[in-house]
């Protein structure tokens, strides 16, 4: 008994830590790209930019060192495995005759949350990674002096004008000049003149007026060319111009759809703790994994794959996210009751869901929740009883235990996504201060493509073992 809590203990632990440093993570990373898009103070920005990093990075280590504690990193299936073994063990006791549908079970809203947590975050993460390589994190050196010194808005008149060019792709302000102007100075001082680099609809000439940006306190301190629209936001402090800010914002709340979608089609929005009016249920008994590439190690991305459920009516496709190569093989055989969402697409309508939820509820009291198709659940329905016309079982005498090995992914994660993070995390940070243009696009493609491989790191599943040599 003493060995069985001691192997039982680390998956409890790291399905905890996985929560909440997911959690703090994905806070961290909606902090950081807020921060960027929207603070207008450089240097404090700066400082809760790094702060939250920080906290991203700290999230990477305590996963490392549960990992590290626990002995190592444990195969994908040997987590799956443990957590059918725990729900076996936990059921061991007198036998009965038959065994009943319960009327509650564990909610799948954990595995909601966390698949709506997944795509939400990824997206900011690269989102975010593009924003920061885009973004300027502090005012040009020029316009920094100038600010600090009272700047304001004014026309000068443009004395000399050299180096007119105009620019190969046809934009509103089509020409570009090097030009002298005399800047606008207080009453009785002397006149200061300044060079500045224009952008105009139409070639400058001598005597022209030229808006600029200047500190009538200190015009020593020269001008910046420019007008509010091209100049406003790294007056303001902020990292880019308004329209590249709600682009990436629009980016950002267009993943948040994309979540909601993935939840739908993955779990439902039904938390499915509770078997109602609603509902139907079955017996049946699982027998194998099916679809493109189940049971293979490598060549599929398991999106494909079901669970095969033999019921007196059929067969059932039952999917759920286990992975390619199904339940432990423990698992095959076993009787079971699956119970569905009976009314959720029952109107057949274009805008009707092609899933509904659904849950199996194995006699060892294992829960697996999952969605099958509408069209099979209508096949099922004359076959399938009401919950509510079921004798419900006495949840004292039949404890259940939800199979969501997933919530334990401290366990299984790849270490060398953890490394991966590291990079991505120091990438960000050192985009937060202003380094040359070349160093800046390295850091945010290294920082991106980081951000991809980590996530291909955790979604992989164990490789194939090396078979030895004869």
């Amino acid at each position: 008994m003493m060995h069985a809590e001691v192997t039982r203990t680390p998956f409890k632990v790291s399905s905890k830590i996985g929560a909440w440093c997911a959690g703090l993570g994905l806070m961290a990373a909606m902090s950081v790209l807020g921060l960027w898009l929207f603070g207008t103070a450089p240097e404090l920005r700066r400082q809760l930019v790094l702060v939250s990093l920080g906290c991203v990075l700290v999230c990477v280590v305590v996963v490392a060192l549960n990992q590290r504690s626990s002995g190592g990193r444990r195969p994908f299936r040997e987590v799956a495995a443990a957590a059918c073994t725990e729900a076996a063990d936990e059921e061991k006791g007198p036998a009965t005759e038959s065994v009943s549908v319960p009327r509650t079970i564990p909610s799948r809203r954990g595995q909601q949350l966390r698949a709506f947590a997944w795509v939400i975050g990824n997206a900011t993460v690269l989102v975010g990674v593009f924003a920061l390589a885009v973004g300027a994190p502090q005012r040009p050196e020029r316009v920094e002096r100038i600010h600090s010194a009272g700047a304001e808005f004014g026309f000068a008149r443009a004395e000399k004008v050299s180096d007119v060019r105009r620019k190969s792709s046809r934009g509103k302000d089509p020409y570009t000049a090097t030009v002298v102007v005399q800047l606008p100075a207080k009453s009785g001082g002397e006149p200061v003149s300044a060079t500045v680099k224009a952008t105009t609809k139409q070639p400058l000439r001598p005597g022209d007026p030229v808006e600029v940006l200047y500190a009538p306190a200190q015009p020593q301190l020269g001008a910046v060319a420019g007008d509010e629209r091209s100049l406003g936001w790294e007056l303001r402090g902020e990292t880019m111009p308004a329209y590249m800010r709600w682009f990436f914002f629009a980016a950002w709340l267009l993943s948040c759809f994309a979540a909601v979608s993935h939840v739908s089609t993955r779990h439902g929005f039904r938390s499915y703790s509770r078997l109602g009016k609603r509902d139907k249920a079955m017996r049946g008994h699982y027998t194998r994994v099916g679809g493109p590439g189940a049971g293979a190690e490598q060549g599929s991305s398991g999106k494909d794959i079901y669970l095969e459920i033999g019921t007196d009516a059929g067969w059932v496709h039952f999917r759920t996210n286990v992975g390619k190569r199904g339940l432990p093989e423990a698992m095959e055989g076993q009787q079971l009751w699956l119970c569905w969402d009976a009314h959720r697409g029952a109107r057949g309508s274009r805008i009707s869901p092609n899933r509904t939820p659904a849950v199996l509820v194995f006699d060892t009291g294992l829960v697996v929740h999952g969605m099958v198709s509408v069209d099979e659940a209508r096949s099922l329905n004359d076959s399938g009883v009401s919950v509510e016309k079921l004798r419900p079982a006495l949840l004292e005498d039949r404890p259940l235990r939800l199979f969501d090995f997933r919530s334990q992914w401290p366990l299984f994660v790849e270490p060398l996504a953890l490394q991966t993070c590291v990079v991505v995390v120091a990438c960000a940070a050192l985009l937060t201060f202003d380094v040359g243009t070349g160093w800046r696009w390295a850091a945010g493609i290294v920082g991106f493509l980081g951000a991809f491989a980590a996530s291909g790191a955790y979604l992989s599943e164990d490789p194939p073992a090396k078979r030895a040599a004869p």
